[in-house]
């Protein structure tokens, strides 16, 4: 069986998850076989942004790289797709927003804003 069929058949007996860059890395572009496969098996595709992963883990997310990195994990709506009329380029792009990889997400934050949000950091802090 080839990748996409095992896929297939894993979302016929539930569900997957998958990085869709391929990689833990940001702003990696979006795999178009991602979108083919959305395009092909239809699955419900909910977007999950990571903050704090790529610190804290290894590139495969199995070991840990980093303690007391603070994670915060977004469970976003599921995206509306029209399988029918959406290209493939279209769900690619549907997907980058959605983990906020596209590159209108690419920013400077002024100092300030960082400033406000480690200080919202430290109030989320677990002590060990």
């Amino acid at each position: 069986l080839s990748d996409t069929e095992n896929i297939g058949i894993a979302l016929h007996d539930g569900w997957v998850i998958t990085f869709p860059q391929g990689t833990t890395k940001p702003w990696k572009p979006i795999r178009k076989g991602t979108a083919h496969i959305i395009k092909q098996y239809k699955p419900v595709v909910v977007p999950i942004v990571i903050d704090g992963f790529r610190r804290s883990f290894d590139k495969k997310g199995i070991r840990i790289k980093k303690r007391g990195i603070l994670q915060t994990m977004e469970i976003k709506k599921p995206l509306d797709i029209d399988y029918e009329n959406d290209s493939v380029e279209d769900i690619v792009e549907m997907i980058e927003y959605a983990i906020e990889q596209h590159p209108s997400f690419l920013k400077v934050i002024p100092q300030e804003e960082l400033e406000k949000e480690e200080q919202l950091n430290q109030t989320r802090r677990w002590d060990y």
